[in-house]
């Protein structure tokens, strides 16, 4: 039984837990119930006085230097930084506190100061959870920062952050805690000249409330000299400071390690006040620190998981605890260059900007080359002296000399005359028929050595077939019979002379020479070989074509109607043949039995005995002898068939 009582308690237990963790996750924003702020509603975060009553009210010791600063730690090795629970009774009272102390082993690279939910969150007066602006930030650890407005959520202020200034408190003396560029831990109070440096500008900066610890003193009572004023909702200055809460506040040790400080609270009852926060971190030796937020403000996350107990209430059910909507973070992360991109000029490795060559500085934002290194004719680049046209050296002190060289066949750059072959020429003349010690150069006799232009005559020309080019711009010019940007193509057929701008004037439009412009012209090598092939192809496709054209010419033909005309005529002369021989065949005398071939007469007969007797008698010729008829005759002097 004892057993089963034990067990179904712990079930009770685990069920209670689940539903007060289901409740916490949809309880929403807090009542801001416990509020800790040192100036009242209406008056402007921090003191009327002037820098200048800070400086004069502090202790000689210190002389007109308000603030103090120390060389962070920058230790890269891992963990990036160690955070630590503590629950210890407060010395001279019967209370008791939980809280975080996290130290940063190099603050530059692995700490930031966040605005809530992102950048841009304090220009739009956003508040957020700490848990909300942790995760955004990838942050290991995180506790809230400077102090805000809770009825507009203004961020009250200096604030900076990874390098970019996000609001000027314009002079308000107020504890601030800052990093500069070169990894410098800045406490206390600052002038705006001294938030305006632009030689060793912030990269981070935050605002608090009393200066806890100078150089591993208490300075409590100094900072309400510097600070005071009435305060909100505690009351006056010196409640802000004595009443106990919930504490946050940074500081740093004799290494130049960041230690963050939390401790949870609820006004007037549970925590520590600000003279036993300073105590306690002097104990841990810390040297230098100032009190942040705190209140219900105080908050702690670890991991991205709340790890503290806030003491605002709940605005959906006052049961239960709410953490509440803040400002500014300082956030722990992953180490990270300052610039994240290295001033564009180095790469970030492991928080260390590994620079290009030519720069320098922990943010690669210096030139190793500085003035006046590169004397009067020239100026420093990432990559050294770039010297002036004319000047070359490391430094840029060596002129340029005369240069004479032995040129054939180029244009004067002044007169486009012909040079002469074999003639050293270095300056060009005024009479233009004449070209006699021409320049290389058309901006000057003092040029780069052959085949060099630019600054320092540090770039090669491109030039080709002898061409000359600029020794400022690189820009060619051509010898004739080529042209080009690096005079890389000769004359096309047809073209000759200086930039190839004439037309060839021979017969049949032959090509000629692309430097004379004779007609006479031998060409070699492969010119000739393509002119070769171009004629070939050329003729090869003429005979195509005609071919082709031969090929589709229409030809006479008889259509197919012409056709049957001359079959039906040929066919009727064929029958007429027929008809014809078939009447003859019908006439002859197989047809006709009383017809015969031949006639008989005697010779005396037609000679002229009948004649007589018949002429005597007066009688007409016997037609039975001597007529024929037409047949018959035809048959007779035909002769034998």
């Amino acid at each position: 039984m004892a057993t089963l009582s034990v067990n179904g308690h712990f079930a009770l237990l685990l069920i209670w837990i689940g539903i007060w963790l289901s409740e916490c996750n949809n309880i929403g924003p807090s009542l801001d119930d416990d509020l800790l702020s040192p100036y009242p509603y209406g008056h402007s975060h921090g003191p009327s006085h002037s820098h200048r009553h800070v400086r004069d009210c502090q202790s000689v010791v210190h002389g007109n230097v308000t603030h103090q600063t120390w060389p962070a730690s920058n230790h890269t090795g891992v963990p990036v930084a160690e955070s630590k629970v503590f629950i210890s009774d407060v010395p001279g009272t019967t209370r008791w506190v939980t809280g975080h102390i996290t130290v940063v082993h190099d603050p530059l690279r692995t700490v930031s100061v966040l605005e809530p939910g992102g950048p841009g969150g304090c220009g739009m007066n956003q508040r957020e959870a700490v848990e909300e602006t942790a995760r955004a930030g990838r942050c290991l650890y995180a506790q809230n920062g400077g102090f805000f407005d809770t009825r507009t959520g203004e961020c009250l202020g200096n604030l900076v952050s990874d390098g970019v200034q996000v609001r000027d408190s314009k002079g308000l003396q107020n504890a601030q805690f800052g990093i500069r560029r070169d990894g410098t831990l800045v406490f206390g109070y600052l002038s705006e000249e001294d938030v305006q440096d632009e030689a060793n500008p912030f990269v981070q900066l935050v605002s608090g409330v009393v200066w806890l610890l100078r150089n591993s003193q208490v300075y409590i009572n100094q900072s309400i000299e510097a600070e005071c004023d009435t305060t909100q909702e505690t009351g006056n200055f010196r409640h802000f400071v004595d009443v106990v809460s919930a504490r946050t506040a940074v500081g740093h040790d004799q290494e130049g390690k960041l230690i963050l400080f939390h401790i949870d609270g609820q006004t007037d009852r549970r925590g520590m006040n600000l003279w036993e926060v300073a105590d306690f971190l002097k104990g841990q030796g810390v040297i230098n620190a100032i009190n942040l937020d705190g209140g219900g403000s105080s908050t702690y996350v670890a991991n991205g998981s709340l790890a503290s107990y806030p003491s605002d209430h709940c605005l959906s059910n006052p049961m239960w605890r709410c953490p509440r909507r803040v400002s500014t973070i300082l956030c722990v992360h992953q180490p990270q260059c300052q610039p994240e991109d290295c001033s564009g000029h180095g790469t970030c490795i492991n928080g260390h900007c590994q620079c290009q060559e030519g720069w320098s500085g922990t943010g690669c934002d210096t030139l190793v080359c500085q003035p006046p290194a590169c004397g009067a004719h020239g100026v420093c680049t990432q990559d050294g002296c770039a010297c002036d046209a004319g000047w070359r050296g490391k430094n840029c002190s060596q002129g340029n000399q005369p240069l004479s060289v032995s040129l054939s066949g180029l244009v004067c750059l002044h007169n486009k005359s012909v040079i002469s072959p074999g003639v050293k020429h270095v300056a060009c003349p005024q009479d233009p028929m004449i070209c006699e010690e021409c320049a290389l150069s058309s901006f000057g006799n003092y040029v780069c050595d052959l085949g060099f232009y630019g600054d320092s005559c540090n770039q090669t020309c491109n030039c080709t077939n002898g061409g000359l080019c600029d020794t400022v711009h690189g820009d060619c010019s051509c010898p004739i019979g080529f042209r080009g940007d690096s005079c890389e193509q000769e004359c096309p057929l047809g073209l000759y002379g200086l930039d190839c701008g004439q037309e060839c004037q021979c017969q049949d439009m032959c090509p000629c020479d692309p430097v004379t412009g004779s007609c006479n012209a031998l060409f070699q090598g492969e010119k000739n070989q393509s002119i070769h092939r171009a004629g070939h192809c050329l003729a090869n496709q003429m005979f195509a074509t005609w071919s082709e054209e031969e090929a589709h010419k229409s030809k006479p033909y008889l259509s197919e109607q012409c056709w049957l005309i001359v079959t039906g005529l040929l066919t009727s002369l064929l029958l007429s043949s027929l008809v014809g021989h078939l009447i003859m065949c019908w006439r002859s005398p197989a047809h006709h039995p009383g017809r015969v071939d031949y006639s008989y007469v005697p010779l005396t007969e037609i000679g002229g005995a009948c004649s007589s007797g018949d002429r005597g008698k007066g009688s007409q010729p016997s037609r039975g002898v001597f007529e024929m008829d037409s047949d018959s005759q035809d048959e007779l002097w035909s002769g034998p068939r």
